[in-house]
């Protein structure tokens, strides 16, 4: 009786132990909301600031996303400068960490700034066509120094409102930096030097990912610690690719090699500057992987299309707009995609590196 009774107290008492361990665990990772969220990028995360763009007969016009359709399924159904017909891979993200959506454009605020606050949730720098150089689409666009220019008029607001660096340093310290880029700088219609032999083609991605660094340098010095990246797609893919350079999956091969070499680039870059910087810290969100195994799958997302688009030209739009991947024919992504692919960036455990998003925000790593 004894031994049994030793075997059911032990069992007992390591039943208590595993669940305080447990208790311990999810309290070391107790999830943090951020004091706000900073949004950097092109036209994937812009909620708006592309309509506020002046263009001009020299300089040409900027894509604007305000024509009918665009925000059909927003709330509302009137466009608001999203590249979607409803919300956007920035809002998603948002609503994954408690925010009613994505904040505000730059553009629709006073200098880029808020004059208060109260209800303030951040700023969203990102603007349609914007690269990482300043000569891609410079004219009728933010580009990332632009954005990054922005965010520091709106820096020196909050600074004023908080009452001091200190307090502001702590406020940046606990929000999310988000930061999507690059597509742009590496599609050849925007760029025709990619239409080069692919030892030069690599050359070129070293430049533009040393430039991508000292952006987020700069961002890092300004005083952002937790950093959400998000890579280039498979830009050789959709709508926007002309059928003559299509292959036989629908993609343009050698455009996809310079987004993957880009790619590539992106987790040696961010781990270097983990280990130079003070307090730096990132998710690395591969859009590229979870844009690829969608589409070699797509029943499984309950999508029915993954080339096409759902918005051919000013046409109307298609009905089933959540089984389509392609929402225009510029390649952006409808709703649905950008809300799975949120969903799979946030809490997700196969397309982020070293962890998700939401980690970035747990009390212990």
């Amino acid at each position: 009786m004894r031994h049994f009774a030793m075997k059911g107290s032990t069992a007992s008492i390591l039943v208590t132990m595993m669940f305080f361990q447990v208790l311990t665990i999810a309290a070391a990772r107790e999830l943090l909301v951020p004091e706000a969220i900073f949004v950097f990028g092109d036209g994937a995360l812009d909620v708006g600031n592309n309509i506020y763009l002046p263009g001009g007969a020299e300089v040409g016009e900027p894509r604007r996303a305000d024509q009918p359709y665009y925000g059909m399924d927003f709330p509302g159904g009137t466009p608001t400068g999203r590249f979607s017909n409803g919300y956007n891979l920035a809002d998603f993200i948002a609503k994954a960490f408690g925010f009613e959506m994505s904040p505000p454009a730059s553009e629709s605020l006073p200098n880029h700034s808020p004059t208060k606050m109260e209800g303030f949730t951040g700023v969203n720098y990102a603007t349609g066509d914007a690269g990482i150089r300043n000569f891609t689409n410079g004219d009728i666009t933010n580009p990332l120094l632009y954005q990054i220019g922005f965010f520091e008029s709106t820096r020196s607001q909050l600074k004023s409102l908080l009452g001091g660096r200190k307090p502001l340093n702590n406020f940046l310290s606990k929000s999310l930096f988000l930061v999507g880029i690059g597509t742009m700088d590496l599609f050849p219609d925007y760029n025709l030097y990619w239409d080069t032999p692919q030892n030069d083609n690599l050359t070129e991605v070293q430049r533009l990912i040393s430039l991508y660094g000292e952006a987020l340098t700069t961002l890092h010095a300004m005083g952002a610690r937790k950093f959400g990246i998000i890579n280039v797609g498979p830009i050789g893919c959709g709508p926007a690719i002309p059928s003559v350079i299509q292959g036989e999956d629908g993609c343009n091969a050698g455009m996809n090699n310079v987004a993957t070499q880009f790619n590539r680039a992106l987790p040696p870059l961010l781990s270097s500057l983990r280990s130079k910087l003070n307090g730096f810290r990132y998710s690395l969100a591969d859009f590229n992987g979870f844009t690829n195994a969608t589409f070699t799958n797509p029943s499984a997302s309950g999508f029915v299309n993954t080339q096409g688009t759902c918005w051919p030209g000013y046409l109307t739009p298609c009905s089933n707009r959540t089984e389509f991947w392609y929402r225009d024919a510029y390649g952006y992504t409808t709703e649905q995609a950008a809300k799975l692919a949120a969903t799979a960036f946030y809490n997700g455990t196969k397309f982020t590196v070293p962890f998700n998003f939401t980690r970035l925000f747990t009390t212990k790593n």
